[in-house]
């Protein structure tokens, strides 16, 4: 092999000391004059890659199997195909870590191709990098070789038990989700199925669906259902002329356990029975649910058996990379593991759900674009045809992450391919509609509407802005819902003690994603500092923060940047860059020790406009789309 007209790929640390037409680093971001990092790269072709990969997902879609396409193939529904359900269709980058390295092979294809490169030379041991890098050479025709002193070896961001239970055949992960599912919750529900509260099919009888708890816990204890997701809407509803049944989607949480909600939800349904209605969405699953979720795992398994000429559809159209080895878990969690099981009892549930809880004239539910959300949609359309479906943002949308986009042909389809849209998406800032209407989402079914969890961000643009201390610092550190961030984060801030980053700060605050403690992490990280970790709402905690410390997932960042504390954000975490101030020229974001001491030394603030969101007192866009349907409702 000529090593100077070859790409030489080098992966983590590794050093090359001979020629190469190209020396890229796999994950590397510093580099030496005259290379390439590929992250650099997929952080400036991001939106374009995205548009590559959102068309792919569309045609392996399309691929047909026995006749059909694959999503009509894959129907479990009369409306709804279990497509939607997998790992593949979803596109989350914080639940697949392989979408992040699929973006890095397209970079690193053309970078291969402009270069005119006739070989390529891997220096690392990543068993499913080496594989797709082989194989793609042998269809190229070119030289490969892999140098490096260790053994080809499969890498997992999960450690310990969670990475050890993922060797496990697949079938059998699907049953210890079943059990871990049953031990966590179904035990403490003493009666599943319909619940004898539901009030009788009738007119004006709307229903929520929302993540839960992230609760006022002191509204709670008089058996008043408050949500920080929703805020001073509870207010609009208890205006409102109509029952109200809310469904609570559990996270696990250190503010309520699971046991502590079905309590909870018992005092709830007894303080104002004729007006509210709280139930576990698990309430809903039936013992003839639960068989029909296990007929529907084993046909989902079945069909997936015949799936195996999928895998040579895994290219970019033109390419001959195949990416399948990449993608290899997804794909086989999808149709034999636990992401199998746990979607087809979504499925289920929310079917089970849309048969029995009235949702007339109009449902709403958290908007994320993710499976559980479409299985509803789709199980409302089918059950109440005449409910008006109201999607609402549950957070920021990401100018970099693939979940609220589609490539533009989606919304051609009818019948069982049809993709299961709301009539409409609720957005809560002005900046997220032309970002939608960029990717074709139907104009027709955008509406404004105020933000809800940010309601108290409402006349207190740069409230906490203030001198920066010089010492006795107070950092606030909020962190995100992703186990693997969380280390990388807290690691980084670890490493920048050692090396005197917070001389300046006399205390830490922990802030926790309510669905991630963090104190297993801290316990074997061992913080050298004077720490606590809050609980309270982040509200509550601006106003002690000198300088926020922000975990690049959370959206917290925006809310420190809008009431002007000084912010640090950590880069991403072998991803893509999910942070809502990505593309702010204001922003640098740390990934390093060193990086992160020059911040918390000398702070900035981050300028963001004043009304990035919707933030009207008086909920005057709410009341308008919520009031206009129970109003048609009662002239009906």
């Amino acid at each position: 092999m000529q090593e100077n007209s070859s790409m030489i790929l080098l992966d983590e640390d590794v050093q090359w000391d001979g020629d190469g037409k190209v020396i890229a680093h796999w994950t590397q971001l510093d580099f030496s004059p005259g290379q390439e990092s590929i992250p650099q790269k997929v952080e400036e072709q991001a939106l374009s890659i995205k548009k590559e990969y959102l068309a792919w997902v569309y045609d392996l879609g399309k691929y047909k199997v026995e006749g059909q396409t694959l999503i009509s193939f894959l129907k479990i529904f009369d409306n709804f195909s279990f497509w939607w359900l997998t790992r593949i269709a979803a596109k989350s980058p914080l639940r697949s870590s392989c979408i992040y390295p699929v973006f890095k092979l397209r970079v690193l294809e053309k970078l291969y191709v402009e270069n005119g490169c006739q070989g390529l030379i891997y220096c690392g041991h990543e068993k499913d990098l080496n594989e797709v890098l082989k194989k793609w050479c042998e269809e190229l025709g070119h030289p490969y070789r892999r140098f490096s002193g260790k053994s080809c070896a499969s890498k997992s961001q999960l450690d310990g038990i969670r990475g050890w239970f993922l060797k496990f055949p697949y079938l059998i992960q699907a049953m210890a989700y079943l059990i871990r599912k049953w031990f966590a919750q179904f035990r403490y529900l003493k009666q599943r199925g319909t619940s004898k509260a539901i009030h009788p099919q009738e007119d004006d009888q709307v229903t929520l669906v929302t993540y839960f708890p992230n609760i006022d816990l002191e509204k709670a204890e008089s058996g008043r259902f408050w949500s920080h997701y929703w805020g001073n809407l509870h207010e609009l509803l208890d205006d409102l002329p109509c029952r109200v049944n809310w469904v609570w989607l559990y996270s696990n949480s250190a503010q309520l356990s699971y046991r502590d909600s079905v309590s909870l939800r018992d005092r709830c349904n007894s303080t104002s029975p004729d007006k509210y209605q709280h139930f576990l969405a698990e309430e809903f699953l039936s013992n003839e649910a639960f068989f029909k979720s296990l007929k529907l795992y084993l046909k989902i398994f079945s069909k997936g058996l015949l799936l195996g000429e999928v895998r040579k559809a895994f290219c970019f159209p033109g390419s001959k990379l195949n990416f399948f080895p990449m993608m290899k878990y997804d794909w086989k969690s999808s149709f034999f593991g636990k992401d199998a099981i746990e979607g087809v009892l979504s499925a289920v549930i929310f079917d089970s759900i849309a048969k029995n809880l009235p949702a007339t004239p109009w449902a709403v539910f958290n908007w994320e674009n993710q499976p559980w959300e479409l299985s509803l949609v789709a199980a409302w359309k089918r059950h109440q045809s005449h409910t008006k479906i109201y999607a609402y943002q549950h957070s920021i949308i990401l100018s970099q992450d693939l979940r609220p986009f589609l490539d533009s042909r989606v919304y051609e389809q009818g019948g069982v391919e049809a993709f299961p849209l709301p009539d409409k998406l609720a957005l809560n800032s002005p900046l997220w509609e032309p970002l939608m209407k960029e990717f074709n989402f139907p104009e027709e079914k955008i509406t404004p509407v105020e933000a809800l969890r940010y309601s108290y961000l409402r006349g207190s643009y740069e409230k906490e802005k203030k001198d920066i201390k010089s010492s006795g610092r107070v950092l606030l550190v909020v962190t995100g819902f992703d186990r693997f961030e969380t280390q990388k984060q807290l690691s980084l801030l670890i490493k920048a003690d050692k090396i005197d980053g917070l001389k300046k700060y006399e205390k830490v605050t922990f802030k926790p994603h309510p669905d991630f403690p963090v104190d297993e992490i801290l316990t074997a990280l061992k913080p050298n500092f004077n720490f606590t970790v809050a609980s309270q709402p982040l509200k509550e905690l601006w106003s002690i923060a000198d300088v926020a410390y922000c975990a690049n997932s959370t959206s917290g960042s925006i809310e420190a940047a809008y009431l002007g504390i000084p912010l640090i954000i950590v880069g991403p975490a072998n991803n893509l860059n999910l942070n809502p101030l990505c593309g702010f020229s204001s922003i640098q974001f740390v990934t390093d020790p060193n990086g992160l001491c020059e911040e918390l030394n000398d702070p900035h603030r981050i300028n963001i406009p004043k009304h990035y969101f919707n933030l009207d007192e008086n909920l005057i866009l709410w009341k308008n789309l919520l009031r206009a349907e129970l109003g048609k409702a009662n002239k009906n």
